[in-house]
């Protein structure tokens, strides 16, 4: 399952677990936190893959017949970084300042295209690359050749007038640009990815780095 189409809880202490044969060699897990009675669950092999007790950042998505899916990729504890869920999570951030980034964006960002929105370079990260660091997300997009423009940017809150050059990048597909290095994101080291669609390996920040500030 894409990404995209998971929903997320952070920081669930797993109790009730449980795993209960079901035939073909498949177990059904499932859990509850431990101050609701919702019931997460999953399909796996017999051996347990969370801790009672134990604290974790879970993706997952509803069925048909309401049941809360737990999505095993979009799994961890809450002191490791799983690329899914840092992704949703800084998709959570960027959605609650979307108003104040675009308004800085159209205020601060001047060019001439009409061919669709674009976002200044520090803008865009803001809205869709906080779950990389910056230059990750400004050199990945440069080397798929994402569409951009040139434009120049001022600051209303200085007392002279600055404008500097630099680019903009057409939304249009920016957010699935992001999506797809981060699903296609494989870990080679302990804090280092790959992915096909960028050269160079790099980091993925956890929840609690994940920030607009740096």
């Amino acid at each position: 399952m894409k990404s995209r189409d998971l929903n997320t809880i952070h920081d669930l202490i797993v109790s009730n677990y449980r795993i209960e044969a079901i035939g073909g060699g498949k177990f059904l897990h499932s859990f509850t936190p431990a101050t609701t009675p919702t019931v997460y669950k999953f399909i796996a092999n017999g051996a347990p893959e969370v801790e009672e007790g134990q604290r974790y950042n879970i993706g997952y998505f509803v069925d048909e017949e309401d049941n809360r899916i737990v999505d095993l990729s979009a799994l961890s504890k809450n002191t490791e970084v799983n690329s899914i869920i840092s992704l949703l999570f800084a998709k959570e951030e960027s959605k609650g300042k979307h108003a104040i980034n675009k308004a800085k964006n159209d205020e601060r960002v001047k060019h001439d295209a009409e061919d669709g929105y674009y976002w200044g370079k520090k803008y865009a990260w803001r809205e869709y690359g906080l779950v990389v660091p910056k230059q990750v997300f400004y050199d990945y997009l440069k080397e798929i050749e994402h569409p951009h423009i040139e434009c120049e940017t001022i600051n209303p809150d200085l007392p002279f007038t600055a404008n500097e050059k630099s680019i903009a990048y057409l939304d249009d597909g920016l957010a699935e640009a992001i999506e797809a290095l981060i699903d296609s994101a494989e870990k080679v080291t302990k804090t280092l990815y790959k992915s096909p669609l960028f050269s160079r390996r790099f980091t993925i920040r956890g929840i609690a780095a994940i920030t607009d500030k740096k």
